[in-house]
């Protein structure tokens, strides 16, 4: 694909993603997820420390401020609304939807984002994240870690919260998109359709689920 230029829309929706994931972002996995040099990171950081858009909360460790936040929510707006259009449009593969999507995000205007929005609907990207309003505000979600699962209750996947290529591709291969049935059988193996999954680590922590009575 293309390499688009980074703007700093493309290091908000990082650091976001990255900070759902595991509390902070840190400049190397920034730097690996956009694909481009610590250092870039590094002075991308000052400018946006400087426009209280990311504080630091640890040495190499930041998070979005509130403004920072509404602002990566009206750019994961765009960006999940290409997702749907990509998916629900052009029926393009699930696990490849988040890729796709950077190479068309920057230019979904307003009127685009209108016309998706009544044809398919938006309340929820492909992946099941809220998509957030004009204004940047994104509806809480009632979910739940994997990690807080109760051995024999079954659960629905509510939605993946780091859209990282291998997390995808595992999911996809084992068909567990929102709104799947799994059950949690016993210590790290889950049931789905009497076949028993194994998640690994990172899967487990990119991923939200919701107990079946509750979705």
């Amino acid at each position: 694909m293309h390499k688009q230029s980074i703007t700093t829309e493309d290091y908000l929706k990082s650091i976001h993603e990255l900070t759902e994931y595991r509390g902070y972002a840190s400049l190397t996995d920034i730097a690996r997820i956009l694909g481009t040099a610590r250092q870039s990171v590094y002075d991308e950081i000052n400018i946006m420390l400087d426009r209280e858009l990311v504080r630091r909360i640890d040495r190499g460790k930041y998070v979005l401020t509130q403004t920072g936040q509404i602002n990566a929510n009206k750019f994961l707006r765009k960006h999940r609304i290409a997702e749907i259009l990509l998916f629900r449009g052009l029926s393009m593969n699930w696990e490849h939807l988040d890729d796709q999507a950077m190479g068309i995000e920057h230019g979904m205007t307003d009127e685009i984002m209108e016309k998706v929005c009544e044809k398919y609907g938006c309340s929820r990207c492909p992946h099941g994240n809220p998509v957030p309003d004009q204004n940047g505000v994104a509806e809480p979600v009632q979910d739940m870690k994997m990690s807080g699962a109760i051995q024999g209750q079954r659960y629905i996947v509510s939605r993946v919260i780091f859209e990282e290529k291998s997390i995808l591709s595992f999911l996809s291969e084992n068909q567990l998109y929102p709104g799947t049935e799994v059950t949690y059988t016993y210590e790290g193996v889950w049931n789905l359709n009497e076949k028993e999954i194994h998640f690994p680590d990172n899967v487990k922590e990119a991923l939200r689920i919701k107990l079946l009575n509750q979705a």
